[in-house]
């Protein structure tokens, strides 16, 4: 916490993120400036892009991401110019070491059907790849890919 005197720095939390803001250059259009980020897998959720990105809860999957040091300025900033309203669920994700750390995750309550555009799929996979997630993973990030 901060104290809220003038020189004071503002607080900076984790975030767990899971979808396109995990692309630097989504991350460069919306102004996200991570002070810090690390790969991290979330147990307990399963990914979904039906035509948003979201998480829900499923005890045999994971999801990976980045875990991110934002303000809450910064995330305000960036939540405030996505097309629906996310919010802030606490999780516990794993780094690559394994070691648990204690984050946000923000999350749709309700996700309506449909069908993706391949661009949006594209701004998740890439990094996805790049990051190193593993193979099955990547299979399931294509699986929402039109056909």
């Amino acid at each position: 916490m901060t104290s809220g005197s003038a020189g004071d720095k503002p607080e900076r939390v984790w975030g767990f993120y899971y979808g396109g803001l995990i692309n630097p250059k989504v991350m460069q259009q919306l102004g996200m400036a991570p002070a810090a980020q690390d790969v991290a897998m979330l147990p307990g959720y399963e990914l979904q892009i039906s035509p948003l990105m979201n998480l829900v809860r499923n005890d045999r999957q994971a999801a990976y991401g980045l875990l991110l040091l934002l303000t809450h300025d910064e995330i305000a900033h960036v939540y405030g110019q996505l097309k629906a309203k996310y919010y802030p669920y606490p999780v516990l994700a794993r780094d690559r070491e394994g070691r648990e750390r204690a984050a946000l995750c923000y999350l749709l309550p309700k996700l309506e059907p449909g069908q993706a555009e391949a661009q949006y799929v594209t701004n998740l996979l890439e990094p996805a790849t790049a990051l190193g997630f593993p193979g099955w993973y990547l299979d399931r990030i294509r699986s929402f890919l039109p056909r």
